[in-house]
């Protein structure tokens, strides 16, 4: 449910298609987000999911499959 929760905002957020969204994705590179699009995906979580996470938490987190495996260890 997780993952299906964050590919859903990313295409929303960024007019994608469902199948370039993987647990494998690269979000800054493969789906070619922003800085900006990323805080945005990240106030959308924290509001979905009930979390909070600070710049060091972010750091880790390269693909869709790092942020699914955060938000699941933060519920």
């Amino acid at each position: 449910m997780v993952f299906e929760t964050i590919r859903e905002f990313l295409c929303e957020q960024l007019a994608c298609d469902e199948s370039r969204v993987t647990p494998d994705t690269v979000m800054l590179e493969d789906l070619e987000m922003e800085p900006s699009d990323l805080g945005d995906l990240m106030l959308s979580l924290e509001q979905e999911f009930g979390i909070e996470w600070t710049d060091d938490d972010l750091q880790g987190i390269r693909t869709v499959g790092d942020l699914t495996a955060f938000v699941e260890n933060q519920e």
